[in-house]
């Protein structure tokens, strides 16, 4: 589907995403609705959920929510799922930048009757790594919403990246199976030009280093798993990404990803859930348990839940979704 929501620049848009109905009859209120936003799939249009298949290079990405999604279709619930911003829609892909990402979610919410008039008004914000940042930025102070929120379920957040990525962002050579660091540090950057005009600037101007300028282009070509290649970022180590100003520009980042950070939420009088892994690489569980602290100090109604698993593990079918599942038909309910 595609409706009409603003970008991250505050030009009209349409964005896409997919409508999952239950089979069940709805209610005489309409079936209740989740959102559900999914974890980092690149920031090209080829990597939107909404238009792949199996055998496309991120299906393993994209279909990390089927376990959660198809629990809750059997319970009677829909399931919207955005593409975000600049991933089956024109513009940059503003990864992991609370405000657009949280757009994305919350008009596709108000636009739910266009895609079927049996949607109802009972609704709870979900997702899964970068989707929990989407969701948990639904759920901000102050931010208008559509509808009342009942509740939001969070899946491995991730939080704290710019001391994720500043221990890491230092390596000189692309350890194992890790070029992935690269190409994600890249999406971070590019995503921070939609929010900070500093960013843009020294990314245009001697930032990056000549062999991450020959690379950019890949951005608008290539999804996460593609850009892991040896051909493209997964070649490059973070310590080649800086240019000589790159000092200048991973401090510009890291301003952007802490006016970013979920733990520095104040979140509107919610229930909130956090589903994390005991051995996330991508969301380590010293920093999510700081998260759940400050979240706990603030007043937050939070459940939480530990899995023996790592980042994308945890939503496999025998972790978080029965459990998770549980709990938003709970929130739905009330």
């Amino acid at each position: 589907m595609s409706y009409p929501s603003t970008s991250a620049s505050g030009a009209p848009v349409r964005l896409t995403g997919l409508v999952h109905l239950p089979h069940s009859p709805p209610p005489a209120d309409g079936w209740p609705v989740v959102s559900y936003g999914h974890m980092t799939t690149g920031g090209a249009a080829s990597g939107a959920p909404s238009t792949a298949a199996p055998g496309h290079p991120e299906w393993r990405r994209i279909s990390q929510g089927d376990a959660l999604c198809e629990r809750l279709l059997a319970r009677g619930v829909a399931v919207l799922r955005p593409d975000y911003e600049g991933l089956g829609s024109p513009g940059v892909h503003p990864y992991l930048i609370g405000d657009p990402l949280a757009t994305s979610v919350l008009d596709m919410v108000a636009a739910r009757r266009d895609f079927d008039p049996r949607l109802g008004d009972r609704w709870v914000s979900a997702g899964h790594s970068e989707g929990s940042v989407a969701a948990l930025f639904t759920a901000r102070s102050g931010r208008t919403r559509p509808l009342p929120l009942r509740g939001v379920a969070a899946f491995t957040p991730v939080t704290r990246m710019d001391l994720t990525i500043g221990a890491t962002r230092r390596l000189p050579v692309v350890l194992p199976a890790c070029g992935i660091l690269s190409a994600l540090i890249a999406l971070m950057i590019r995503g921070a030009t939609t929010a900070s005009a500093r960013v843009a600037e020294l990314v245009g101007g001697g930032g990056l280093s000549t062999r991450a300028e020959a690379l950019w282009p890949h951005l608008d070509e290539r999804c996460a798993s593609d850009l892991a290649q040896p051909d493209s970022f997964g070649g490059l180590p973070p310590a080649a990404i800086g240019g000589r100003h790159g000092g200048e520009l991973f401090g510009a980042l890291f301003e952007v990803m802490r006016a970013n950070e979920v733990r520095d939420l104040h979140l509107a009088p919610v229930p909130v859930r956090i589903d994390a892994g005991w051995f996330d690489e991508v969301a380590p569980a010293p920093l999510t348990r700081r998260l759940m602290s400050a979240y706990r100090t603030r007043g937050v109604d939070l459940t939480t839940c530990w899995w023996p698993s790592h980042h994308s593990g945890t939503m496999q079918a025998r972790h978080a979704p029965s459990a998770a599942a549980d709990w938003i038909v709970a929130r739905l309910a009330e």
